[in-house]
């Protein structure tokens, strides 16, 4: 099934808890410690990126956020622009929270064949989203799509959620202040959500009708599955790039970088010198760390690298960073990623920090490129947020050409 997960986000505690974490939604302006999230973009087809704390009461690090704006179909008025959104290349699909929508849009529900409105359950690695799938014009910086389905988290519409949901996991992504932003933009290398495994088959914990307080997962048809906004371009929709400013060792109180909207398609999306690494079926390649070959996932919804190594001390409870990585002394490290398919393998080295130092040493910063944490929910390589420091990263979409072949791959 190809809803990918948001990734695990740990939370810096104790020692972070006074850092800013902005305001609400519908269009605010700072990120506490984070930088803005409206700067004016410098092409149609980018969309600036600051790295904040979020929106949850504990100020959490890592964290990327864009703006989107969101119209009635149709409409170039009936518009709002939400903040706080978190960017994430790991899930499809935008998905807003229901308190920083404002109603007056009137988004429409999407129906199934029957004329059926739809709901949706979102699995992610630690938590679950539940709400309803309305139609909507998505505004990516200048460019704008065609009318298509994004999920509105706690819709009152649907109050009931489904056993085959809720047993998923704990309910974190269902408020603003719980999940930490005012939604997400996924921007992952597929068309769809589920695609085609959602559409020939029933599946529970994906797509629901619901009537008479009762809710019944369904088969949704690939058009009517909420879809990834850049695919859903006019232009510039085989994929994008991602840079973000280097971190010092020590972290930096604020990164600003850019989503830029398509490859090869404009002088400012051009594929450079990056070697591309193709994906399988479910977004996945290989990463092979030590004596380990893992399933792994570039997320930059996740706010660290999480993978097992059972040499690494963990922070304890009672530090500010409890359960992330906390060496004595940095560990430079190194990993080998190989592509799906293609075989083309590369290095990529990268430094472990003592988080709860990191935490103490410096309690206003909100980016930091060595922090990291074990993965115990399975074998993987999650290669978080700080793998984007410093880096050009290029997603293909699955199905669409690029300079470098067919998506879905990723390069840098």
């Amino acid at each position: 099934m190809r809803i990918r997960n948001l990734g695990v986000v740990l939370t810096f505690l104790a020692t972070l808890a006074g850092c800013g974490g902005g305001g609400g939604g519908g269009g605010g302006s700072s990120v506490g410690s984070g930088g803005s999230v409206n700067p004016v973009p410098t092409a149609p087809n980018v969309l600036p990126i600051a790295v904040g704390s979020g929106l949850a009461p504990v100020a959490n690090v890592n964290v990327p956020l864009v703006s989107v704006t969101i119209c009635a179909p149709g409409s170039t008025t009936a518009c709002q622009t939400i903040d706080h959104v978190l960017l994430d290349t790991a899930s499809t699909g935008l998905r807003i929270l229901a308190p920083a929508l404002d109603t007056s849009l009137g988004l429409p529900p999407q129906a199934n064949e029957n004329g059926d409105s739809l709901a949706e359950c979102v699995a992610f690695v630690d938590s679950y989203a539940w709400g309803a799938v309305r139609l909507a014009d998505v505004r990516l910086g200048g460019a704008t799509t065609t009318t298509i389905p994004v999920q509105i988290i706690a819709d009152a519409t649907f109050p009931t959620i489904p056993a085959s949901c809720s047993s998923l996991g704990p309910a974190a992504a269902n408020t603003v202040q719980s999940f930490g932003a005012n939604g997400v933009l996924g921007v992952s290398a597929f068309l769809e959500d589920c695609g085609p495994v959602c559409a020939q088959f029933v599946i529970p914990g994906t797509y629901y009708t619901c009537s008479n307080g009762a809710c019944n997962p369904v088969a949704t048809t690939l058009d009517r599955q909420v879809r990834n906004p850049v695919a859903a371009l006019a232009s510039d929709n085989n994929g994008f790039v991602i840079e973000l400013a280097s971190v010092p060792a020590a972290g930096a109180a604020t990164v600003s970088g850019t989503l830029t909207l398509g490859i090869g398609t404009q002088s400012n999306n051009a594929m450079g010198s990056v070697v591309a690494f193709d994906l399988d079926t479910s977004g996945n390649l290989k990463t092979t760390f030590k004596t380990q070959t893992l399933t792994a996932f570039f997320d930059s919804g996740s706010n660290a690298l999480f993978f097992p190594d059972s040499t690494i001390p963990v922070c304890d409870s009672a530090s500010a960073a409890p359960g992330f990585y906390c060496p004595a002394a940095t560990q430079e490290l190194s990993a080998v990623v190989q592509g799906a398919a293609n075989g083309v393998t590369g290095n990529v080295n990268f430094s472990v920090a003592n988080a709860a130092a990191l935490a103490t040493n410096a309690p206003t910063f909100t980016a930091f490129a060595n922090l990291a944490a074990p993965v115990s929910w399975a074998p993987v390589f999650d290669w978080g947020l700080p793998f984007f420091y410093g880096r050009r990263v290029v997603m293909a979409i699955e199905q669409r050409s690029t300079p470098a072949g067919t998506g879905p791959f990723v390069a840098y």
